[in-house]
């Protein structure tokens, strides 16, 4: 058979109503009917440029046609047509979504179909497709087409001639022509370069011959690898990973990766430093190069990304996840990445497209028409993974080859590279990050969803203590420890073991300072000559302590501020300084003292507040202060229990808040446990029951003040019998807070960074803080981040969802707090206490070294040897298990200083040694400016948010 012409019949009147929204198998069929007809044998033996036609105005002419129908189409044909365009000679093809199948189908019918190369017929299927694209694009000005039909269809006809008769040079020349007026075409309207790239993801399921493959097949594209995958690369596939070498050496593929699996926004800046830094490594020990432009597959993106990306070498990043959770799109699809600190890195804000759709291929003019009409350097973005990526970007790899009709690939480093003159700042709020991280734990069955993150900052905040206390007694003797042992740093989830070695390294840590405080011994508490109250923190600890072996109470007066005694064991509140000391002798001067207690008929009170527990529920009823009229926050234990999921037929829709509904708590018992001038503490325990009675849980509930304490302690135990239902976020073991401001402003922490959010639902590990016009309320969290926010003065910090094992949990409210992250670090790690055989030589109370803005914390501390800086051993290695403890004098210290409540400071940093210099230096150790010094103390400016790293040298 010798066809006389080639038709595709189409959904639409022109081209400018051509069907692009449609997906999946009909966008397949689509593209396939289209392009099919532009094979070089078809198109020798028409002597025609394929045409054509509205599907419900087929041709009449039916001889020798040749005619493909969409699925789409295929509905919309005149009855009895096909059976017609059969009995007339023609070849109708149908009911198949794949251009393979139409062209053998078309092909079998042929007449001495010649045989032409693979290769070549494949760039005149790219062609028609190409094609295509244009057309739909120069429409998108709403202009008509400028191509020369008549001279295109010429070159055309000539370059499938060539074809048919063997001639591959000659059929190159004529479609390179081709290529060549479909780009002029585009040019026309779009004078703008446009870019496309390439990222093939790469995960462990997708090594081997699948990915060797797609390295040999890529033009220029990128190769999306993260840590992990690259080891299991290196161990199971060395010739896929001598592949990706050689493929970077040449630049015909760029590296994106440098992210880690951790669930960084929930961890603090020092983790994620040291993730980044772990991970940098791999890729030089496995590629010999280190990624430059950063991404992660998984949800993991922060707003103090930029910041930290910068000072690690990277020159780019994809800001965009490729899993659940929500990432906010910039407003150009290549902008400059600002944190919150102000630092801005070069990144890719739009999600790329999936490469494996045919859609993304169907509507690609009106993609790439937009950002060439909002964009002065325009590009798109595809992923997909290894061998999954639909056969159109095949057809773009080839048009590429040929011309830029509808862009050229290029790596992502490059592109930024040419782009970075045209990005614009864009800074996104934390509150544009919502993660997947509940939803995502509980289907995949972990344990402890809850607390896995609680145990990871309780383990923060042992860590920053030890690491504290074993630097401060360092350069108090002037020398290292020979028995101190290398730091581990804290795990995303922590076994028993971890958490009981991190405990025994504190202790060790504090015997080592309050051995060079006071030049003796650590014995036990019924021998010692009194008690150091340590304090590894930057800021002053007003601490509430109990000292079972007191003989007599100390006189209250500074650094004491209150004494009790209860059951022979004594009750002791300090003002500690920062990088302290208080020294509390155990032979006391006073028996009693005569201030009231702080319990009486089920209230607690102190100079500050006054706590009232229900004595029919057991549930905290209210906070008041003197001076104030009215409730501030009042809490319960609740269970949540959702509404009904899905609404019947005809049920008007109704918010989940509105139809959930709340365990009732009923008190069995409350008692007054402890009750001294210096602390008091309630006990209830109770039921929690369901609207008709039904027991769901037991309760204790432990609330506990001390006098010159702005905190109420809150413990709660559960006795859970219902398990909580699967749905996280609506069915849940809680502590309830309920508070009487109208629209207080909300803050959550983020990296132990204070930040506005308006979320109803969000993470804050240390605290959620209420600011009112005149009061401020502060939620210690300790270190339960889910938070649910129930209508508008109601919140729920989480603590039981199903597969949670933990049962006891720590919290605290906080009336007026200054600092309230101070606080939460309070909750985190407790008073840190050493019996001692010696007071300290320099008295009862001092400071080793002194920070005066309370805004700023140091989140890393390590010793400077006279070496310098060059040789010192650097935090991460001094963190590191396989790290031996360096030796030699101490000549100063390192630390590293986070800005947490987002405003500007002045910070005077002052020590007992007599400071010489300081400079400030990037994470590598490398200097970048010094600090002048003044009256001894060295003096920084930290803008909001900001994270410095200092170096201090006597």
């Amino acid at each position: 058979m010798k066809f006389q012409e080639l038709i595709v019949l189409l959904p639409c009147h022109s081209l400018e109503d051509f069907p692009t929204h449609h997906t999946g198998e009909e966008a397949q069929s689509l593209l396939s009917s289209w392009s099919a007809l532009w094979h070089p044998a078809l198109l020798a033996s028409a002597d025609k440029a394929p045409i054509w036609k509205r599907v419900e105005d087929p041709p009449l002419e039916l001889d020798g046609r040749l005619i493909t129908v969409p699925s789409l189409s295929a509905s919309r044909l005149p009855t009895g047509y096909v059976q017609r365009a059969k009995e007339e000679g023609a070849l109708v093809i149908r009911k198949t979504a794949s251009r393979k199948e139409i062209l053998e189908l078309a092909l079998a019918e042929l007449d001495d179909a010649p045989e032409i190369d693979p290769e070549l017929a494949a760039d005149f299927l790219a062609l028609g497709y190409a094609f295509l694209q244009v057309q739909l694009l120069t429409r998108q000005t709403r202009y008509s087409s400028n191509l020369d039909e008549p001279f295109f269809n010429g070159q055309l006809l000539a370059a499938a001639k060539s074809a048919a008769a063997g001639d591959f040079i000659a059929a190159k020349e004529k479609l390179s022509v081709c290529f060549n007026l479909l780009g002029e075409e585009r040019d026309y309207y779009f004078p703008v370069d446009a870019f496309l790239l390439d990222i093939t993801l790469v995960a462990e399921t997708t090594l081997g011959a699948t990915l060797r493959d797609e390295l040999q097949a890529v033009l220029r594209g990128n190769v999306f690898l993260g840590p992990e995958v690259l080891t299991a690369l290196a161990e199971r596939e060395p010739a896929s990973l001598a592949l990706l070498r050689d493929r970077l050496e040449t630049g015909n593929v760029g590296l994106i990766g440098g992210g880690d699996e951790n669930r960084w926004p929930l961890l603090s800046l020092e983790s994620i430093t040291r993730d980044l830094q772990s991970s940098l490594r791999l890729y030089e020990t496995h590629l010999q190069r280190r990624p430059t432009i950063f991404g992660r597959q998984k949800f993991g993106l922060t707003p103090w990304l930029p910041s930290l990306l910068i000072r690690l070498g990277f020159q780019g990043a994809c800001h965009f996840g490729l899993e659940e959770g929500t990432i906010p799109t910039g407003t150009r699809f290549a902008v400059r990445w600002e944190s919150p600190d102000d630092c801005a890195i070069d990144a890719i804000a739009r999600p790329p497209l999936d490469a494996s759709l045919p859609e993304t291929f169907l509507q690609l003019a009106s993609k790439l028409g937009e950002v060439l009409d909002a964009e002065s350097v325009a590009a798109l973005c595809f992923a997909h993974w290894p061998g999954q990526a639909s056969e159109w970007l095949g057809d773009l790899r080839r048009i590429a080859t040929y011309c830029r009709a509808l862009g050229q690939f290029d790596t992502v480093e490059s592109f930024l590279s040419i782009s970075a003159a045209q990005g614009q700042l864009e800074k996104f709020d934390a509150d544009q990050y919502r993660s997947p991280y509940l939803k995502q734990a509980i289907i995949r069955r972990q344990e402890d969803p809850v607390t896995t993150n609680q145990k990871y900052w309780q383990q923060v905040a042992t860590l920053d203590a030890t690491q504290a206390m074993q630097v401060l007694a360092e350069v108090v003797r002037g020398k290292s420890d020979p028995n101190s042992k290398p730091l581990t740093p804290p795990a995303e989830t922590t076994t028993a073991e971890e958490i009981a070695e991190g405990e025994q390294n504190l202790k060790n840590a504090a015997e080592q300072l309050a051995g060079a405080l006071t030049g003796g011994s650590v014995v036990p508490a019924e021998q010692a000559a009194g008690f150091l109250i340590l304090n590894p923190f930057a800021h002053v600890r007003r601490q509430g302590i109990e000292l079972p072996h007191l003989q007599g109470l100390p006189a209250a007066e500074k650094p004491i501020y209150a004494t009790g005694i209860h059951d022979g064991r004594a009750h002791v509140v300090a003002d500690v300084p920062g990088c302290g000391f208080v020294w509390v002798p155990r032979q006391g001067k006073t028996t009693a003292t005569k201030d009231q207690p702080l319990v009486s008929d089920n209230v607690l009170r102190n100079e500050f507040f006054e706590a009232v527990i229900n004595p029919i529920t057991g549930a905290l009823s209210a906070i008041r202060e003197y001076n104030a009229r009215g409730n501030r926050i009042s809490q319960q234990v609740a269970y949540r229990m959702p509404g009904r999921s899905t609404p019947k037929p005809g049920d008007v829709y109704q918010d989940p808040d509105e139809i959930a509904t709340y365990s009732v708590m009923g008190a069995d018992e409350i008692m007054t446990t402890i009750a001294t001038p210096a602390m008091g503490e309630i006990v209830v325990r109770g039921r929690l029951m369901d609207l008709n009675g039904n027991r769901l849980a037991g309760f204790t509930s432990t609330y506990r003040i001390f006098r010159g304490s702005r905190i109420l302690g809150i413990n709660v135990q559960l006795d859970v019998a219902e398990e909580p239902k699967a749905d996280p976020w609506n069915s849940y073991y809680c502590c309830r807070f309920a508070w009487g401001e109208d629209d207080p402003e909300i803050v959550r922490t983020v990296h132990q960074m204070g930040v506005p959010t308006n979320l109803k639902r969000f993470e804050s590990p240390h605290y959620v803080e209420l600011l009112g016009e005149k009061q401020r309320t502060t939620i210690l969290t300790g270190g339960l981040p889910f938070q649910r926010r129930h209508q508008e003065r109601m919140l729920d910090t989480l603590l039981v969802t199903r597969n949670e094992r933990q049962r006891n949990f720590r919290l605290g409210i906080g009336v007026d707090l200054p600092h309230p992250l101070h606080d939460a670090q309070s909750i985190l790690s407790p008073p840190i206490v050493v019996p001692c055989d010696k007071s300290p030589a320099s008295g009862n109370s001092g400071w080793l070294f002194h920070f005066d803005a309370r805004n700023v914390i140091v989140t890393s501390w390590e010793v400077l040897r006279q070496a310098g800086p060059k040789d010192a051993t650097s935090a991460n290695e001094a963190n590191s298990a396989e790290s031996s403890v360096p030796q030699g004098p101490i000549v100063g210290v390192r630390l590293r200083l986070l800005e947490t409540e987002g405003r500007a400071s002045k910070l005077k940093l002052a020590a007992f040694r007599t400071i010489r210099s300081a400079r400030i230096v990037d994470l590598d150790g490398s200097p970048r400016n010094d600090l002048p010094i003044e009256a001894d103390a060295a003096r920084l400016e930290v803008e909001p948010y900001e994270w410095r790293q200092v170096e201090l040298r006597w």
